[in-house]
């Protein structure tokens, strides 16, 4: 017996774990060069302050918006090893600027066409950017430039432009920002802003393999440095010394970031992505390429990774194009202002958000909400006519609530009373159906109702007018009246129930 309900716990918390890792699985869609894609090889990924997808293939930038990939060429180079994309960044400006196998580029936005930046003093290959609100880090086969008020100063960590040291793998900066970090391909700098002082550490003394940096990212007072076989090795800024972290499986590390505060991306060329835990040492998620599984990543050999401020994840593989997992949170929340109010559950028809104040019509009631004062009010019959609320609008400081068989009331914020619209039609106002209402440019109010159109002119206390149209008196078609919208050029689009009319 004992026995048995040792078993049946077991498979519960099997089943427990089973959904929980379920509910949580990436499901990842490709992006191949049948949908768009320039190349296979996707060595770069960016998203830009706009919500566009920036991806450096072997021989050109594509931009993804979700839907499409559009093309971004390199013109004039010849050479395809040359154009392949290393690195991609946004200066504050929305200034996007490429790094590619000859050199420094930026993205004229006017005629959508990259044009080649310093080509007479960055003509080798640039290996990585940084951009902050000082300017523009560059890590380049020859040292490292700074691009800042118009001017481009070049810093080397050794007088012999070509020893390797001065192959500028990738760059960081400490937490202050005054000190840049640089990953070599022969071992770690330090660059300080203020005085130009540049330190240097050994993972291994003459050993140069294990010296080799391929890139690195910074979680408070450690660097995580991607090595091309040592795997992921840690450095402790304060106290100066290396170490490695947990196996992860392969040790030539294409890609390394991180959230800033506890998680490490890591990307393999062999054995998938990582994610590790800086408070744990711990991998604590891992993308790797099943057969069996279809919505898993391509390819176990990935050249850059990404994962984005909404958390989704971009793999960029080097012959299986990119994989990009769906969002799974940060998309959509059920509105609450806690304690006072949580709109889960309620039917809600309509609503008007103006920051900090919101109205919201449901079927359970019309509710104000002010989060600036903490003010939650609700209203319900018999002070709310109807609880089919279909339309809200704000005019001339209050709401203006349209029912269904309630007529149309208006709620003063200041004062929280709700009343009666008191012009025009009083039966309608009272009683009968109101479907939009919409302001205008010149201050007027239209009200689409089961009784024809109202243009009402509230501005003034003692100017209060309003005209009503119907097809009785105007080429207004017959019916009820359920939408109104204004174009761009004033006119007013008027949608009824027998057809589309025009207000010029």
């Amino acid at each position: 017996m004992k026995d048995t309900i040792k078993y049946l716990i077991l498979i519960l918390i099997y089943l427990a774990c089973g959904v929980e890792l379920q509910a949580k699985d990436y499901i990842f869609r490709n992006i191949v060069m049948s949908d768009g894609l320039s190349g296979l090889l996707v060595n770069a990924i960016y998203k830009d302050s706009e919500g566009f997808v920036w991806l450096g293939t072997d021989n050109c930038l594509d931009r993804f918006d979700g839907v499409k990939v559009r093309h971004f060429e390199f013109r004039g180079i010849e050479s395809g090893r040359k154009k392949r994309v290393n690195s991609v960044t946004e200066t504050a400006n929305k200034q996007l600027w490429v790094g590619n196998g000859i050199g420094l580029w930026r993205l004229n936005r006017t005629n959508s066409q990259l044009e080649r930046i310093v080509p007479e003093k960055i003509d080798f290959a640039v290996n990585t950017l940084l951009a902050n609100e000082d300017g523009l880090y560059i890590g380049t086969e020859k040292g490292l430039f700074i691009h800042k008020d118009g001017q481009l100063l070049q810093v080397l960590t050794d007088r012999n432009m070509l020893a390797a040291c001065n192959r500028i793998m990738d760059i960081c900066l400490n937490e202050d920002k005054t000190v840049l970090w640089l990953a070599t391909v022969q071992g770690l700098f330090s660059y300080s802003l203020k005085d130009g002082k540049i330190d240097s550490w050994h993972f291994q003394e003459n050993v140069p393999e294990a010296d080799y940096f391929r890139c690195l990212t910074r979680i408070g007072e450690t660097l995580y440095l991607g090595t091309m076989s040592q795997g992921v090795v840690r450095f402790d800024i304060k106290k100066e010394t290396f170490s490695h972290t947990v196996s992860l499986g392969c040790d030539v590390i294409s890609d390394i970031s991180s959230d800033g505060k506890e998680t490490v991306y890591i990307a393999t060329d062999g054995n998938g992505v990582h994610f590790l835990s800086h408070k744990d040492q711990q991998v604590t998620r891992r993308f790797y390429h099943d057969v069996n599984d279809k919505e898993g990543i391509r390819s176990n050999s990935i050249y850059s990774l990404l994962v984005d401020d909404r958390g989704a994840v971009w793999v960029g593989h080097f012959q299986a194009g990119l994989d990009y997992s769906l969002y799974q949170n940060g998309l959509f929340r059920t509105y609450a202002y806690p304690p006072l109010f949580n709109s889960a559950n309620l039917s809600i028809r309509s609503f008007v958000n103006r920051g900090q104040e919101k109205v919201i019509g449901s079927r359970d009631g019309l509710f104000y909400i002010n989060e600036a004062t903490g003010v939650v009010k609700s209203f319900v019959k018999p002070v709310l006519t109807s609880d089919l609320i279909l339309t809200i609008s704000f005019y001339q400081g209050e709401y203006y609530i349209g029912t269904y068989g309630g007529g149309m009331m208006v709620l003063n914020p200041g004062t929280l009373s709700l009343k009666y619209f008191a012009q025009g039609d009083t039966e309608l106002f009272q009683k009968g159906h109101i479907f939009c209402v919409k302001p205008d440019a010149k201050g007027n109010l239209w009200i689409g109702t089961s009784q024809g159109l109202f243009c009402y002119n509230g501005q003034t206390k003692q100017t209060k007018q309003i005209k009503h149209f119907t097809s009785a008196n105007s080429q207004l078609p017959e019916g009820n009246v359920y939408e109104v919208s204004f174009d761009s050029t004033g006119k007013g689009w008027i949608a009824t129930e027998t057809g589309m009319c025009i207000y010029d």
